[in-house]
């Protein structure tokens, strides 16, 4: 990656709608080299995803922050393997000193929040010495962040995670919404279920 290249990547992340005829005449290039570098970055290198980030705090977004420390890395390989798809997880990362894993997840109210804490969240997984849990505001940086709001069409019943928000206690007293890919979400941040049922029955 050179500095042309890291250029191109600033301008996109600037505003990801520009065309490749304005990027080229900040670069001083062609339109034509402009996509051959842009194509390279994206499909030959993998070092470039372009997508759209969503203000956290014009929808009012609150984030969950959670340090984890697990027995050993396979736990933690685990961890990160189970939870990958989970579509309230803005990051979840490696790190040393206390905890060896940090997680960062989307909260959309209270009696939700206390859910991922204790009952459908990784620090409850088998194999979790510790951890410790801190609950914010949108992030004052960066301002957009990358959640996606019409999970993929799954499993209706099943989480990404395995669970099932139809037995869940909690869940049936009214005291969370539930997984927003599955039919039983009933929150309002994340794409109506009902949505996505008539989308796939128009399909066929």
């Amino acid at each position: 990656m050179d500095n042309v290249d890291k250029k191109l990547v600033s301008i996109l992340q600037r505003n990801g709608r520009k065309t490749l005829s304005e990027i080229g005449e900040e670069l001083d290039m062609t339109h034509v080299a402009v996509s051959k570098r842009l194509h390279k970055l994206i499909n030959d290198k993998k070092l470039v995803h372009i997508t759209a980030g969503i203000n956290a705090e014009m929808l009012d977004i609150k984030l969950l922050f959670m340090g984890i420390e697990t027995e050993n890395m396979e736990i933690a390989e685990h961890i990160k393997k189970k939870y990958k798809n989970c579509p309230r997880l803005v990051m979840l990362a490696p790190v040393t000193g206390r905890y060896n894993l940090f997680a960062v997840l989307v909260v959309e109210d209270t009696w939700s929040l206390e859910s991922i804490i204790g009952t459908c969240s990784m620090r409850t997984e088998p194999g979790v010495r510790k951890s410790e849990s801190w609950f914010g505001n949108a992030p004052a940086m960066p301002q957009y962040l990358g959640i996606n709001l019409a999970p993929g069409e799954g499993d209706e019943s099943k989480t990404p995670c395995g669970r099932n928000c139809g037995r869940c206690v909690r869940y049936n007293e009214n005291k969370c919404v539930g997984c927003p890919p599955t039919l039983h979400y009933k929150g309002a941040l994340w794409a109506s279920p009902l949505t996505r049922r008539r989308r796939r029955k128009s399909k066929s």
